[in-house]
């Protein structure tokens, strides 16, 4: 899901090949520009499919880069498949949930931040902090996909509304989210309920505190 994230207004993708090529290319990358700080990015899924030997390869050669896991607690792209990250099998069965943490502290990945990506104060203090370490750091955005939220016993507050009277139409809500909830209707904000999750973002970013 993540690799939407290469459309405007987001363009947070500089580059993307395949499932779980993010953490070995960024290697590459960090060995033609050392001075460079790079990001990879992998879903919770994708980084038990393909993702684990690519930390190991970029501990033990010494590689400086940033790991960002984004744990939704599911397959969501390809239709909610579980994995070994979530404590159930194909078949229904329940198991013992396999840790992303405890995986990259045994590779020596450091330091390893977990954060709610819900809380933006935090998750903005998470990256810079790994942003400065030196080798391998990861930082776990832990999360359920709003798709599956409610049977994980998660719930958001509601949907969330606009006060026109205090919108001055400046579109940060807009452009530093890119969600689909949120429109202009004559320069004002408008947001579409039933396209919602509530999630409240959209609220802690708002200057003039017109999204209620």
């Amino acid at each position: 899901c993540y690799t939407l994230g290469n459309a405007a207004p987001l363009d947070m993708t500089d580059t993307c090949l395949c499932m779980g090529a993010d953490i070995t290319m960024a290697q590459g990358f960090f060995r033609a520009e050392s001075d460079r700080k790079c990001f990879s990015f992998i879903g919770d899924s994708t980084f038990f499919a393909s993702g684990m030997t690519g930390v190991v390869n970029a501990v033990y050669n010494k590689s400086r880069q940033t790991i960002c896991i984004l744990d939704n607690s599911t397959t969501a792209m390809t239709g909610h498949q579980p994995h070994p990250g979530t404590g159930k099998t194909m078949m229904g069965e329940i198991v013992q949930k396999i840790s992303i943490p405890k995986i990259l502290e045994a590779i020596g990945v450091s330091p390893i931040i977990q954060v709610d990506p819900f809380d933006q104060e935090k998750a903005v203090a998470a990256v810079k902090e790994a942003s400065q370490a030196d080798g391998v750091s990861a930082i776990i955005f832990k999360a359920p996909c709003v798709s599956i939220a409610a049977k994980l016993g998660c719930k958001f507050p509601g949907a969330k509304k606009v006060d026109a009277a205090k919108c001055v139409g400046c579109q940060k809500c807009a452009k530093e989210l890119g969600c689909p909830a949120i429109s202009f209707d004559k320069k004002k904000a408008v947001i579409d309920g039933s396209l919602c999750s509530g999630c409240g973002l959209c609220k802690g970013l708002c200057p003039t505190g017109a999204i209620q």
